[in-house]
């Protein structure tokens, strides 16, 4: 009897840990599946303490990205903000906890390297990529955690962007139209020609000035014209003459 007893009470305990660690789906739309984890690790007299885990899971096949606003210190220099939360995406709140602050937990993704016009960074969800953060809290001895959910930014793919142009876009290997030409990009900046990009063509260099935001202009030929695409990261090689090639990035 005893022992079965001691079995009983062995599957009573496994059942509540199991229940305890069962995942909570608070958000799951457009490929974004948001849930959390909650561990009870003390019982007290006044006071319980958790364990919240919290899990974003992006399930699309292709990579989010959300952008997150700069600012201007005192130098004139775009700095990102310094709490979690501005720099998270979403954001669980234990809505009683007796914490000062609420001891919610926002989820950041991976910086990029990517702005926007609009003095913004990127920061990206990994395609398949689980984003995970852990903290602890305290609510009222016997009282339910109550748990809640925002979604901070608008997630989206990385042409829905208005990009600021950047030499990671720029830089790779591309393939002509007109020929199947293979050609090298590289972006730089020097005093005497502002910001440029180096051509590389079977062993030879051309030199391409930049003129406005997605325009270059062959240096020492102006009626050669690069224009970059932001929407499938390709150039139009464009001549003054009508001939026109698309430079597909490999």
């Amino acid at each position: 009897m005893k022992n079965n007893y001691l079995l009983l009470l062995i599957i009573l305990m496994s059942t509540t840990t199991i229940f305890s660690q069962e995942d909570k789906i608070v958000y799951n739309r457009d490929g974004l599946k948001i849930s959390y984890q909650l561990i009870l690790e003390a019982e007290g007299k006044k006071k319980d303490k958790y364990i919240l885990l919290v899990n974003a899971l992006n399930e699309n096949n292709y990579d989010l990205y959300y952008d997150v606003p700069l600012y201007k210190n005192n130098q004139g220099q775009w700095n990102l903000p310094l709490t979690p939360q501005e720099r998270g995406f979403t954001k669980i709140d234990i809505r009683n906890s007796t914490g000062l602050f609420g001891n919610g937990q926002s989820i950041i993704g991976d910086q990029s390297n990517f702005f926007t016009n609009n003095h913004t960074i990127l920061f990206n969800i990994r395609q398949g990529g689980v984003y995970t953060q852990e903290t602890t809290f305290k609510v009222k001895s016997g009282v339910k955690p109550i748990i809640t959910n925002s979604i901070n930014s608008v997630l989206k793919k990385i042409d829905e962007f208005d990009l600021m142009l950047s030499a990671e876009m720029l830089n790779g290997n591309y393939v002509s139209s007109c020929g199947n030409i293979r050609i090298n990009i590289s972006a730089s900046n020097s005093e005497a020609r502002g910001d440029f990009l180096i051509q590389t063509t079977n062993g030879s260099q051309f030199f391409w000035i930049k003129k406005s935001e997605t325009t270059f202009v062959r240096e020492n030929n102006s009626g050669l014209t690069l224009t970059y695409n932001k929407s499938d990261n390709s150039f139009t090689y464009s001549s003054s003459d009508g001939i026109v090639c698309d430079w597909i990035k490999k």
